[in-house]
């Protein structure tokens, strides 16, 4: 099915901090990473910039499967209470895709699982691209809530009726801006882009298609009464629970994050899925937002854009070099995998991918003089 057309905002309406965010990601993306051709390479500071051709995907590999490792008895947190059939609290996976294209895969990579809310910030893109970055920070907003992810009080406590898009609230009022000429042709815009950005063909999962929840409608009807949701509560809420259900491996998944690591180039094809400035624009509300209320622990400790969701993946996108993705089903309190958290976390830091350490090693700093010199 093609894809509508897209209308590309030339300057988002983003705040003082959000551009500064954009700032800092646009040097990150250029800064050099630490030398993986050895397990026991240099920390990032002290390390020989490489090209990406000179990574070694074995030494990634023993990385990653060495993390798996060392995280194997971890069995912290619960498995979300809407789980799919056949989930199984033990798995453990990790990948990396590259912006050359190339791929690594630990643990068990073959499970798959839905997507949940790591679909938001793809879909996100898509109405970006369709209606523009001005068009949807007005409706939706850019903005943190402080409060759970599916938290009805956030829309009515606060001196604002803004959210951002990768909460439930905001996430649900994108898919009422996705444009098509009728539900099916809208949700199979989202399920295209997904395809390929993955590179391979994704779908629905009709067998995981669960009875939706009062939470999900409280929430439709809430961003309705604000003006912020447009046109039929229940067709909206349906597309974006069927977002939630697409399939997907964890190398697939990190396929999807290297395009916006790539700056919106599919890194396998060549194909521009997405406008430099949607991307920009994702990757800060993935900062903002991606991981929940716990989003600012997340950047402070592991410094990339990230988006987690409740069937236990988190995707992080490392601009210029890469996206890493691990799956585990087990949740802390905040919604977020605690395996996949801390295996991010730890090759974040092996692998020196902090983006203001890339940006603070690299970044040339402005000759400051004294008032009166």
């Amino acid at each position: 099915m093609p894809r509508p057309p897209a209308h590309r905002s030339r300057n988002p309406r983003l705040g003082p901090s959000l551009q500064l965010l954009l700032v800092l990601v646009a040097y990150a993306a250029a800064a050099p990473v630490a030398s993986l051709e050895a397990p026991d390479s240099a920390p990032a500071d002290q390390a020989a910039a490489v090209a990406l051709g000179g990574l070694d995907l074995g030494a990634l590999r023993r990385d990653a499967e060495g993390v798996i490792a060392e995280l194997a008895d971890n069995t912290e947190g619960r498995v979300y209470s809407g789980a799919v059939d056949g989930t199984n609290p033990d798995d453990l996976a990790i990948a990396v895709a590259l912006i050359d294209g190339r791929t690594v895969e630990a643990g068990r990579a073959e499970t798959r699982f839905p997507l949940m809310s790591v679909s938001k910030p793809f879909s996100y893109a898509l109405a970006v691209e369709q209606r523009g970055g001005d068009f949807m920070a007005d409706k939706i907003g850019l903005v943190a809530t402080g409060m759970a992810y599916n938290e009805v009080a956030a829309g009515e406590v606060r001196g604002t009726t803004e959210q951002n898009p990768l909460v439930n609230a905001g996430a649900i009022a994108t898919h009422s801006f996705i444009q098509g000429a009728g539900p099916e042709e809208k949700i199979g815009a989202v399920v295209d882009l997904y395809s390929t950005m993955a590179d391979t063909s994704l779908a629905i999962e009709e067998d995981w298609r669960a009875e939706p929840r009062a939470l999900t409608y409280t929430l439709a009807y809430q961003m309705k009464s604000f003006d912020r949701l447009d046109g039929d509560v229940d067709d909206v809420a349906e597309r974006y629970l069927e977002a939630c259900i697409v399939g997907v491996t964890v190398e697939e998944l990190a396929r999807m994050g290297a395009v916006l690591a790539a700056g919106g180039v599919q890194p396998r094809t060549g194909e521009r899925v997405l406008a430099e400035e949607t991307v920009r624009q994702v990757l800060s509300v993935m900062v903002i937002a991606g991981m929940y209320e716990d989003s600012g622990s997340w950047w402070t400790r592991v410094g990339l854009p990230a988006k987690s969701g409740v069937s236990g993946a988190i995707v992080a996108v490392v601009p210029g070099w890469g996206a890493i993705v691990a799956y585990s089903p087990r949740l802390d309190e905040a919604g977020n995998s605690v395996r996949a958290a801390l295996a991010i976390e730890e090759l974040s830091q092996r692998w020196g991918l902090h983006s203001l350490d890339r940006l603070l090693h690299t970044a040339p700093v402005a000759a400051v003089k004294p008032a009166g010199g």
